[in-house]
């Protein structure tokens, strides 16, 4: 249809918002925010025909972290459609963030020297205490706790295979870590781990290890992970990770790991992963400063390997974190369980922070400063907490707040969208067909091919199926939920459905105090 045409029709529409000459409606869209004007671009299809001029969609790609700035005299009308449907969708735009009532939290307090260690599982149904060597197990499902089990430590009955015969004393208290149907207990201090079944008698034996490759460090952090079938273990060396037993696979059936499986080969003895020795080259990388992956959290099997979330320090770049994807070697029967393949690590997807993303946020024509991006993660916490949404398309981070010095800690709450899974597999697949099973010659190249490659969704979700032109790039700069008080125990996307034939989730994050809780619409 031309111009002509356009103004035509319109003068012939009984409606007041379609009379108004092409120029003049171009003009006031010119007026609009970013999140506006994608709105308006929604309405109906005669105002997305006036917004698809190639200088008000140029108006507005200015305002967005697009990286080189766009220039609408070197670029096509479709071209920069194209570009900002990616960026709506990568930005999200059309996200509506609605803050739920909070709810009880954790039960699980602070940890004070001589005071009780206490922890919950995410529902609150089961707590564990620690007391002066005395472990008591309450069910806290109703109005009062009641107590349902008591045993002691038995750090002094038994002995730890390979670990010092005289205890290191730390400062620190027992680090705690629930199952998630409250079955198992892991207890931790300075190097060792022991693991109890709660369900046993009060004086069975426990499964512990003396955690030899934790030289140096000592634990400052315990998490069971993957229906219970690995324990994260955070080091104090600053975002050092391992992984502990070995985590499902894809065709698993979801069943909770027992204490039997802690007990084998492939439970607590075996190191399913170090981050110490994961291996990242990337295209800035030279000898004297190597990048490193820190405070890294597996999220889900994937594709022969582990989807993870990390940060990503050093190799000549700004601090800035990572999705990305590590092969795990196939088991040998019972006597070598599978491991994640330190030279085998795949950067999926570059998240930015607040100094990594100047070359985005600074260029270009921002509102109010940054804008809709003012409140950034630093990318500088040791031990971050992740959560990956039901489909796999955006990630929820939890960066406390270190610079402040306060009586209970700050926690900012982050939303990234991440690539769509199906076309990760399909590029993983690729990599291992060009490279033979090897690496990328660069790590631009792989990002390249990421950035290049066309997504394949539904006619519903056309903007997150538009490709980005070559010479532009969308910085992936999160959605600030918020900023709750205390330190996050869990995060997770608890329902997903659709409303009118719009996808919404809702999210919930537990803190000691409270359960806060969101519902995001449009993700």
């Amino acid at each position: 249809m031309s111009s002509l045409e356009r103004v035509l029709t319109v003068h012939q529409t009984s409606m007041g918002a379609t009379r108004l000459p092409l120029e003049l409606q171009q003009q006031v869209f010119s007026y609009l925010d970013t999140k506006s004007f994608y709105a308006a671009r929604n309405v109906c299809k005669w105002w997305r025909f006036a917004s698809d001029d190639a200088a008000t969609l140029s108006r507005q790609l200015k305002k967005l972290p697009v990286h080189p700035p766009v220039e609408a005299a070197k670029s096509s009308s479709r071209e920069l459609q194209r570009l900002f449907g990616e960026a709506a969708y990568t930005l999200m735009l059309g996200v509506k963030v609605e803050r739920r009532p909070d709810t009880d939290g954790s039960k699980s307090g602070p940890r004070r020297l001589g005071a009780p260690v206490v922890v919950s599982t995410s529902d609150g149904r089961k707590t564990v205490t620690l007391n002066n060597r005395t472990i008591a197990v309450y069910d806290t499902s109703g109005s009062e706790p009641r107590r349902v089990a008591q045993r002691h430590l038995n750090d002094l009955r038994e002995t730890v295979g390979n670990g010092p015969w005289l205890k290191i004393s730390h400062p620190s208290a027992y680090e705690l870590a629930l199952s998630s149907d409250g079955s198992l207990l892991a207890v931790a201090q300075d190097r060792t781990i022991q693991m109890y079944d709660l369900c046993a008698e009060p004086d069975s034996f426990t499964v512990n290890e003396y955690i030899s490759s934790a030289a140096g460090h000592y634990i400052c952090g315990l998490a069971f992970e993957q229906d219970d079938h690995v324990l994260r273990v955070n080091l104090s060396g600053k975002g050092t990770v391992l992984y502990l037993g070995t985590p499902r696979v894809e065709s698993s059936s979801g069943a909770k790991a027992i204490i039997e499986h802690w007990k084998g080969k492939a439970g607590l003895k075996h190191t399913f992963l170090d981050s110490t020795l994961l291996s990242l080259e990337t295209e800035t990388t030279t000898a004297n400063n190597t990048a490193r992956i820190t405070g890294l959290q597996l999220l889900q099997p994937f594709h022969n390997g582990q989807l993870f979330a990390a940060q990503q320090h050093g190799g000549n770049e700004s601090s800035h974190y990572i999705l990305g994807h590590v092969k795990t070697s196939p088991p040998h029967k019972d006597t070598h369980p599978h491991t994640a393949e330190p030279n085998s690590v795949t950067v999926l997807a570059r998240l930015e922070s607040f100094l990594s993303s100047w070359d985005y946020t600074l260029n270009g024509i921002h509102e109010s400063g940054m804008g809709l991006w003012e409140n950034m993660p630093s990318a500088h916490q040791h031990h971050p907490t992740f959560a990956l949404s039901p489909d796999g398309t955006a990630l929820v981070l939890a960066e406390r707040e270190k610079k402040s010095v306060r009586p209970t800690p700050l926690t900012q709450i982050f939303v990234y969208r991440l690539p769509n899974p199906a076309r990760l597999a399909a590029l993983l697949r690729r990599r291992e067909k060009k490279a033979g099973g090897g690496r990328w010659a660069t790590l631009s190249n792989f990002l390249d091919k990421l950035d290049n490659s066309r997504r394949e969704v539904s006619t519903k979700r056309v903007q997150a199926g538009v490709e980005a032109p070559s010479r532009y790039k969308v910085g992936r700069i999160p959605l600030c939920l918020s900023t709750v008080q205390g330190v996050v125990t869990d995060m997770t996307f608890d329902e997903e459905w659709t409303l009118d034939g719009r996808r919404v989730c809702a999210l919930s994050v537990v803190t000691p105090a409270a359960r806060k809780n969101w519902r995001l619409t449009n993700m």
